[in-house]
């Protein structure tokens, strides 16, 4: 029966978030503060995705620069994949490997920070992000799931890791959306002391 079915996707969903919370509600706490941090030093946030993970800077964006859950002054987050003609100029005059890297050499600054969403192997536009990020002493919050890559291997001691502890890509996704808006709810407590 597909009602059985959609139990099953639901429980695994509960389980996912259950084993989120255990292994991440520290690292979550940490890159909230950062982030407020970087923003009262008049830091940027920047964020990017890869492949279907590229969803999730769109939400960040969107709710740190016009609102959360309460009106308040616009934060500045800036989505690095969603001005098309610049994504469209990079691809075709350099490579997809440098959409991201070349943003942030042009536009980050030491202290701003690069929240980064990804799952599994990567492709090189994350990687070289990393790695630019870090050229220009900026810090990164890898949002990913607990699969080695070649990027978990180039975060510093600097930079905050919240590790999705599953390897289905659906739950990955929905608990990198709760990671989000927990990032989100957590910003806008610690600086307008909204919260409900």
């Amino acid at each position: 029966m597909l009602s059985e079915y959609v139990s099953d996707i639901f429980h695994s969903h509960i389980d996912a978030a259950m084993r989120c919370i255990d292994a991440n509600s520290e690292s979550i706490a940490a890159a909230s503060e950062l982030m407020v941090g970087c923003m009262l030093s008049e830091g940027k946030i920047f964020c990017c995705g890869d492949g279907a993970n590229s969803l999730m800077p769109h939400l960040l964006t969107a709710n740190l620069q016009n609102r959360y859950q309460y009106e308040r002054p616009s934060l500045p987050a800036i989505n690095l994949s969603a001005d098309t003609v610049v994504t469209a100029g990079i691809t075709a005059d350099s490579a997809y490997g440098e959409l991201y890297s070349r943003q942030l050499q042009s536009l980050g600054q030491s202290g701003d920070i690069v929240v980064i969403y990804y799952q599994g192997n990567v492709s090189a536009a994350v990687v070289k992000a990393v790695q630019a990020a870090h050229e220009r002493d900026m810090t990164i919050i890898a949002i990913s799931n607990a699969d080695g890559s070649e990027t978990n291997a180039l975060l510093t001691a600097n930079d905050i890791e919240i590790a999705i502890p599953h390897n289905n890509r659906a739950r990955v996704s929905e608990m990198q959306m709760v990671v989000t808006n927990s990032l989100c709810e957590l910003v806008e407590m610690q600086l307008f002391g909204a919260n409900e």
